[in-house]
């Protein structure tokens, strides 16, 4: 039977139409998330934005502890805006609390509480966040966060103006509380060891881990959140690899990934949100499966978060709901990452939600 063909002429210019559009998509979706990031980095090039920020007013006064991290270079004007914040308004002076290297904030948290403290700020990352937090997950004393880091990824996900240290001060000290959930994660690793630890963010496997560990701590200094993406492109071509899942207990089943997330919140650098529904006070559990095959699968991934429409005819990217979940990684183990810290190649990570155990001041008026 005849089968007609496109003359040789045509299959070259259209492969060079197709392969035209194809590139101009994705030149328009990475600049597009690029020029995202640096107006998220450089907030000064929207001088308009910290006028948009109405001061909340002090409430009744409380003893303040500060638990900051010497090792950023803006905790010391940060504590010069607690300092005069805590006086315009009446309040007593804060007792500071400085984390060292062999430990991050946990044992200040706790020595700010046992002195008094009615309410606890941390200044600092990610890092810092989530050492306070451990210790002050289950009591009745809120925290405010100054965020300091490059991520500083609580802070966004409960509204924090990240870019304006004076807002963020103003909302730590005068805020209302929130209660936020945590999530410990149990990880066990291919020699045969054992990690217990909370998260508040996200805990990836995978492709999100590989870029954490790639990531160069100056470039990160220097461009911020793009320093993730120039790490990511080196790990955009690889096989996938099979996981078994199983949430709430339920069945498990298995998918072809390159990376998993466990999500207690979506929200990442430059206002791109990965999680479809969950937040950090639902008190569920979001596991993001990635599952893109090549350069044009990612291209799609990009595009359908960026615009939150996660549907379409090629699944690039699944979102579950849970309470508990399991993650298996069959035959492949991987590199694991929890709110940023990598912790090792994994065989397996365990997640479970603890609902409303933490407070947290957040804009807006008690």
């Amino acid at each position: 039977m005849f089968s007609p063909s496109l003359p040789t002429s045509l299959k070259s210019k259209k492969a060079l139409f197709t392969g035209a559009g194809v590139a101009f998509l994705g030149f328009t979706t990475l600049s597009a998330i690029s020029l995202k990031q640096v107006l998220y980095h450089r907030p000064d090039l929207i001088p308009m934005a910290s006028l948009l920020y109405t001061p909340l007013q002090p409430t009744e006064p409380k003893q303040v502890g500060v638990v900051y991290n010497p090792s950023k270079t803006r905790a010391q004007p940060a504590l010069h805006l607690i300092f005069r914040a805590l006086s315009e308004a009446g309040w007593p002076p804060a007792n500071l609390y400085e984390t060292t290297i062999e430990d991050p904030g946990v044992s200040m948290a706790e020595q700010a509480v046992e002195e008094g403290a009615e309410l606890v700020l941390v200044v600092g990352g990610d890092g810092t966040v989530s050492a306070v937090a451990a210790a002050m997950r289950e009591t009745e004393i809120p925290m405010g966060i100054v965020p300091m880091g490059t991520g500083n990824l609580l802070a966004r996900n409960l509204g924090y103006n990240v870019h304006d240290i004076s807002a963020c001060v103003n909302t730590a000290l005068f805020g209302k509380e929130r209660l936020v959930d945590t999530v410990r994660l149990n990880t066990d690793f291919i020699d045969g060891s054992h990690d217990e630890r909370d998260f508040l963010v996200m805990g990836g496997a995978g492709f999100d881990a590989l870029i954490m560990t790639d990531t160069n701590p100056r470039l990160k200094s220097s461009l911020g959140g793009l320093a993730y993406f120039i790490a990511a492109s080196k790990h955009l071509v690889a096989r996938r690899r099979r996981v078994r899942i199983s949430i709430d207990g339920g069945k498990a089943f298995t998918r072809k990934m390159r990376g998993v997330l466990i999500a207690n919140c979506g929200e990442i650098q430059g206002g791109i949100n990965l999680a479809s529904t969950t937040t950090a006070s639902d008190g569920k559990l979001e596991v993001i499966v990635l599952t893109p095959r090549s350069l044009w699968g990612w291209l799609m991934l990009a595009g359908r978060i960026a615009t939150r429409n996660y549907g379409g005819r090629t699944p690039v990217i699944d979102h579950m709901l849970g309470a508990e979940v399991s993650v298996d990684f069959l035959k492949h183990p991987q590199p694991v990452e929890v709110d940023g810290d990598i912790l090792g190649e994994a065989q397996r990570v365990h997640a479970v939600v603890h609902p409303s155990v933490l407070r947290v001041n957040v804009y807006g008026r008690n």
